[in-house]
């Protein structure tokens, strides 16, 4: 372990010496266009190395053609957005990595006598290691904190300046979402796209890199990076997180324990078919849901009968009127628009937290619905899309925008 991270602490010193080169070079470039801008040799050589960057992310991006349409066809054959949202999020993405892949490696070029110098050492003897931080205890937490972990996301302190919470704590080895709501400094941070390393400590597997994005909340203030994590195995694994600072890169590590299985179901499961209440079993929906204002149309068929149902689902647990946390988002809203966008294709069921919806509106106390227990939910909201044959085909622990929903329902529906 102690080799794995001077490895990596000699790629992180090479990285932050890669960041500096570039802001340099960029600041020599326009310097140089302010005082002499009648030079034309100087105004073509940024357009001639634009040129090429595209030219090197053109290639990149031909090479995930294949995926990328796999992708588009899965939503071609739907009415409305169905996949094209998700689809041409991907191709972004990709388009994206492949310039910063081609800026990292025209970069390396140009200067590969001072970066292998610099990578041999990271600015010390034997290079840089990284501390790796522990989920902090509920007494070293500040109230407002403390509420991320009442709702079971484990929190994580670095100093006094980082605060890195985890949306998606029930894991297990396989492929799982992830979802990091991290602040500093400045607060929120909210850099489009985040670098981090995977590195197993005791459990065996290979070191892996990922770029989570930035996905902000509809209310336009609140936000996490969300990004897919492959655990190959059992055991304890760290998240190095890449956070750019003023400096170049603040580098932290985080600790995820990796259980033998997850505890709601989990991808390939069959869904558990609860008996929800509809909207004939109430003489009031207020009885249904904290919500302000609930879709009549969210509580037309139960749980039971919408798994056995023999066509997809999408299922939310969440209660609307109480979401206090920083992982908390309008859930049942994007379920209401899901059903408005594929209308019977599926059918679409919210299940509020509480029991006694309308007498905690009013200040009683509030009774956890048995379902919750049944599915194995642990944490404060959960989206599940299930496919025709009652099987869970996706997961989303913590708030999952409308594109993230939207796609894994598309890919349902053409399966």
């Amino acid at each position: 372990m102690h080799n794995r991270l001077n490895h990596l602490g000699r790629r992180l010193a090479g990285r932050r010496w890669r960041v500096l080169f570039a802001v340099a070079a960029s600041a020599l470039l326009l310097s140089a266009c302010a005082t002499t801008p009648d030079d034309e040799q100087q105004q073509a050589e940024p357009q001639q190395q634009q040129q090429e960057e595209q030219t090197e992310a053109a290639a990149e991006t031909s090479s995930g053609d294949s995926a990328s349409t796999a992708r588009s066809s899965s939503g071609s054959a739907t009415s409305g957005r169905t996949g094209t949202v998700g689809a041409a999020q991907e191709e972004q993405q990709e388009q994206a990595q492949a310039v910063a892949d081609s800026d990292e490696q025209m970069q390396s070029e140009e200067e590969p006598a001072q970066q292998q110098a610099d990578d041999g050492m990271g600015g010390m003897e034997g290079g840089m290691s990284v501390g790796i931080i522990e989920a902090a205890a509920y007494d070293d937490l500040s109230p407002r904190l403390q509420l991320l972990l009442d709702w079971g996301y484990p929190v994580y302190v670095s100093g006094d300046e980082y605060t890195i919470a985890l949306g998606t704590p029930d894991l297990s080895p396989g492929q799982h979402r992830i979802s990091l709501v991290i602040e500093g400094p400045a607060g929120l941070v909210e850099t489009p796209a985040m670098r981090i390393t995977v590195l197993p400590d005791d459990a065996p597997g290979e070191m892996q890199e990922v770029v989570a994005r930035f996905s902000r909340f509809p209310d336009g203030v609140r936000g996490f990076h969300v990004t897919y994590v492959e655990f190959a195995t059992v055991g304890r694994w760290n998240l190095i997180l890449h956070i750019p600072s003023e400096d170049g890169f603040e580098d932290i590590g985080i600790a995820i324990d990796i259980p033998e299985d997850t505890a709601a179901p989990s991808v390939g499961d069959a869904a558990p078919a609860s008996q929800s209440r509809t909207i004939t079993d109430v003489a009031n929906i207020e009885d249904l849901s904290t919500g302000d204002e609930p879709d009549p149309g969210l509580y037309l068929v139960s749980l039971a009968d919408a798994v056995e149902a023999g066509k997809p689902l999408v299922v939310v647990f969440a209660s609307p009127g109480f979401c206090t946390n920083a992982f908390c988002g309008p859930q049942a809203e994007v379920l209401s628009e899901l059903r408005s966008i594929y209308g019977d294709a599926a059918n679409y069921v919210h299940v509020d937290l509480y029991e006694n919806p309308a007498e905690v509106k009013l200040g009683a106390d509030p009774i956890e619905t048995p379902i919750l227990e049944e599915w194995g939910l642990h944490t404060g909201e959960w989206t599940f899309v299930v496919n025709a044959d009652g099987v869970v085909a996706a997961r989303f622990e913590a708030f999952a925008p409308l594109d993230e929903v939207e796609t894994a329902l598309a890919i349902v529906l053409e399966g």
